[in-house]
């Protein structure tokens, strides 16, 4: 066995404030907000990034 660190990654963990569902515009600034996919808000998946308030918006996870 390797004695190097496993990273375990779970689905069902995003943040809290993010929302589950796709928006275009964010909610606090009105700024389009950019696509993108990865581990950023937690879980893995499609998220919504809003460049001007530098924040992740939603986050629609990727099943197990």
């Amino acid at each position: 066995m390797s004695d190097e660190p496993r990273v375990h990654i779970d689905p069902i963990d995003v943040r809290e404030g993010i929302l589950d569902y796709q928006v275009e515009n964010c909610p606090t600034c009105n700024t389009l907000v950019e696509d993108g996919f990865g581990l950023a808000g937690g879980g893995i998946g499609v998220y919504g990034y809003c460049p001007k308030c530098e924040r992740i918006v939603w986050k629609c996870v990727t099943e197990k």
